[in-house]
C-alpha cells in the first residue's frame, strides 16, 4: 500500500484521540442547521447519543439511536471498505424506520468518515474483525439485557461473519446483503458477462488478458469493477430506484455528528489505496466460517449481483444444509440495493430479528 499518503483532511489513526480532544474543546466546524422534523425525531427517542468506544485501541466515534432503549440493537457494518453509505456516523435522524424498531449503532470504520485518518500497514481483515468485535462488547456493556445483531453489507459481510464465527456467544442474530463468498469480482460470472455486453471490443481484450493472467490485485480489481458499472447490472439493476443522493447529501451536511470533512472522508479516503487490504479481500473465502455458522444467519442477494454471485451464494446455502445459514432474494436488485432493495432489506431484517423468519417474495 502507499505509506506517507495523507488525503487532505485525514489525520493518522495514532493522532485521533487528540484530534478529539481538540474537537471536544470546540474547534470544530458543524454542518448546517438540521430540520425542525429531523431535531423533533431526536428528541423523541430514549436513545440519541454520539458515543466513543475505544476500538482496535483507538478511540472512534460511533452513534446510537432508538426510540425505544430495550429495543434489540442493529449494528451496521458498512462496504467499500471506506464506504460508510447509506448508514453512517452522519445520518441519526434519517433512518427512523430503523430507529423505532431498534437502537441502531452506526460507525463509520477507522479510516473513513467521521473516524478519517491514514490507513497503517496493520490495516488488514482481522483488524477489522477486531474493532468489530469491540464494538459488539462495548455496545453490550452499555445495553446488557438487550439482543446485539449485526447488519453487513458487502465488505461488511465479511466483518459479519468472521466476528460472527470468532465469538458466536456474542451475537444473536445477522443479516448480510451482498455476501461475500469466495473470488469477490474475479469470478466467471463477471468475465462471462463483460464478454456478453456491450463492451468495446479493445477492452475486451483487455479484460481477456486479466482473465488468463490470473491477476487478482488492486488494479485489476477496479478495472472490473468499472466494467461491471457501466457495461452489466451487477451493481445498480434497472427499475430497483435510485437511493436520492441530494437528499442523502443535504442530510448529512445538517448533522450534528459530521463535518464537511467527515463526509468528503466518506468518499475518499486511503482505502482505495489499500494494497495489502484489497489484495486479502480478492483472497478470502468464507466458506467454512459460513458453512459452520453457529448463530442465525440470513443472506440477502440482489437478483442481478455478479460481483458477490447471487448464483453462488444461493447455490451454497441449498448444498451446505446449515439450518443456521438462510437465503432470501432482492428482484430487480444488484451488489448495491437501490430504494426497492433497501426496503427489502429492512423488511427482511426485521422479520428475522423479531420473528426468526424470512419472507417469501415472488
Amino acid at each position: 500500500m502507499t505509506r506517507g499518503h495523507m488525503t487532505r483532511g485525514q489525520v493518522p489513526c495514532h493522532d485521533a484521540g487528540n484530534r478529539s480532544r481538540r474537537k471536544r474543546a470546540g474547534r470544530r466546524r458543524r454542518g448546517g442547521v438540521m430540520s425542525k422534523e429531523r431535531r423533533r425525531y431526536l428528541e423523541s427517542c430514549e436513545v440519541s447519543r454520539l458515543a466513543r468506544y475505544e476500538l482496535g485501541g483507538v478511540e472512534q466515534k460511533v452513534t446510537v439511536e432508538g426510540r425505544r432503549a430495550d429495543a434489540p440493537v442493529v449494528i451496521f457494518l458498512h462496504g467499500g471498505p471506506g464506504s460508510p453509505l447509506p448508514v453512517s456516523v452522519g445520518t441519526r435522524g434519517m433512518f427512523p424506520d430503523l430507529a423505532d424498531r431498534y437502537v441502531l449503532a452506526a460507525w463509520d470504520q477507522l479510516g473513513c468518515g467521521a473516524n478519517r485518518c491514514r490507513l497503517g500497514d496493520d490495516a488488514c481483515i482481522d483488524r477489522y474483525v477486531d474493532m468489530t468485535l469491540d464494538l459488539v462488547r462495548a455496545v453490550r456493556r452499555d445495553f446488557p439485557s438487550n439482543e446485539v445483531n449485526l447488519l453487513g453489507v458487502s465488505w461488511g459481510s465479511i466483518l459479519a461473519a468472521r466476528a460472527a464465527a470468532r465469538e458466536p456467544e456474542l451475537v444473536d442474530h445477522v443479516v448480510t446483503y451482498g455476501q461475500v463468498l469466495k473470488q469477490l469480482g474475479f469470478n466467471d460470472e463477471v468475465f462471462e458477462a463483460l464478454e456478453r455486453s456491450a463492451m468495446p471490443e479493445k477492452l475486451k481484450v483487455e479484460l481477456r488478458a486479466i482473465r488468463g493472467s490470473g491477476a487478482r490485485n488492486l488494479e485489476s480489481g477496479m478495472r472490473l469493477a468499472g466494467w461491471v458499472r457501466k457495461y452489466t447490472e451487477g451493481y445498480q439493476a434497472q427499475g430497483g430506484g435510485m437511493m436520492p443522493v441530494g437528499a442523502f447529501v443535504r442530510g448529512l451536511l445538517e448533522s450534528p455528528d459530521y463535518t464537511l470533512r467527515d463526509l468528503v472522508a466518506a468518499v475518499s479516503n486511503d482505502f482505495s489505496r489499500s494494497e495489502r487490504l484489497f489484495a486479502e479481500i480478492f483472497a478470502v473465502d468464507l466458506s467454512d466460517e459460513l458453512a459452520n455458522m453457529r448463530v442465525p444467519y440470513l443472506i440477502v442477494q440482489g437478483e442481478t449481483d455478479i460481483v458477490t454471485s447471487t448464483r453462488a451464494i444461493r447455490a451454497f446455502v441449498t448444498e451446505c444444509g446449515n439450518p443456521n445459514l438462510r437465503y432470501a432474494e432482492a428482484p430487480r436488485s444488484g451488489h448495491m440495493p437501490g430504494t426497492a432493495g433497501m426496503s427489502l432489506l429492512f423488511e427482511h431484517l426485521s422479520n428475522f430479528v423479531t420473528k426468526g423468519q424470512v419472507s417469501c417474495h415472488k
